[in-house]
């Protein structure tokens, strides 16, 4: 139990200490014109990204170091010698958008409207889920994820809490369903189920940041309720809402659920394993 209490003491910890790095980081830029704070201009939004991915590592190194006594790599936060996990988590976006949206397209569910190549809102975007992608996986499955790995937790219950933490990050956003919580569990478990095998973000990060940026500068949905501005298709949905997700995006759809399911059994039976170079050496 004692263990336990010391594990929740440290996210605690964790959390405040990283947002108090992040609003001072920020702090400064607020005395210009930029208004980061509380910005929706895409600028804005990427700095205050990058703020909270360095308070989030800022902290975690902080807590590693002085309370744990243990070196900030325990976190997995490298692509060195990564590269096979990085291509699996690209491919995996890929291929659950590829199916995901052709599915929702053929049915009628999705309709584009229009198609067009907006190459400096694609890279501003691609950056700010670079940040985004970092910052929750350093967080969610680096710190919180491997804290409970640490303490002796079930994998597998490891994981899903740690999902559960995950979906209920995203309970302000616009847009929200049931539908939407599932499938941002399953999607946290489907981000944590390589780092199971190799207690390293290289593929979380990937597959994390290309997901919102296929399923915003390219399909043309909400990310997690959030408008993404310009992107290659500009879709219409139709008023069934639960197999397109409505205001919320694809991820709240019961086709991504299925998705989600089967690539979740994909990578729990035979990428994760493939990946554990430990096993292998």
């Amino acid at each position: 139990m004692k263990k336990y209490l010391i594990l929740c003491l440290q996210l605690v910890v964790f959390m405040i200490l990283s947002g108090l790095i992040a609003v001072g980081l920020l702090i400064p830029l607020e005395m210009t014109d930029l208004q980061v704070i509380g910005g929706t201009g895409i600028y804005s939004t990427i700095l205050s990204e990058f703020a909270m991915l360095l308070g989030a590592l800022l902290a975690a190194f902080i807590i590693l170091r002085f309370w744990e006594k243990k070196p900030f790599s325990d976190l997995g936060f490298s692509f060195l010698h990564r590269g096979k996990d990085l291509l699996w988590g690209v491919f995996i976006a890929f291929a659950i958008y590829a199916i995901g949206f052709a599915v929702s397209v053929a049915a009628g569910w999705v309709r584009i409207v229009d198609v067009g190549f907006y190459l400096k809102d694609m890279l501003l975007y691609l950056l700010l889920m670079i940040a985004v992608g970092m910052y929750e996986e350093l967080s969610i499955r680096g710190f919180v994820l491997g804290r409970m790995l640490n303490v002796g937790m079930h994998p597998m219950l490891a994981l899903l809490i740690s999902s559960l933490l995950f979906a209920a990050m995203h309970l302000g956003n616009d847009g929200i369903t049931a539908v939407a919580f599932i499938s941002l569990t399953l999607a946290g478990m489907l981000l944590g189920a390589t780092y199971l095998y190799t207690r390293n973000l290289a593929f979380p990060i990937a597959l994390h940041t290309f997901w919102n940026w296929i399923q915003g500068a390219v399909c043309g949905y909400a990310v997690s309720g959030t408008d993404s501005g310009q992107s290659v298709f500009s879709i219409a949905l139709s008023d069934n809402t639960l197999m397109n997700g409505g205001e919320f995006g694809f991820e709240g759809s019961l086709v991504c659920i299925i998705l989600e399911v089967i690539f979740l059994f994909i990578l729990l039976r035979f990428v994760g394993p493939s990946l554990d170079y430990k096993k292998r050496s």
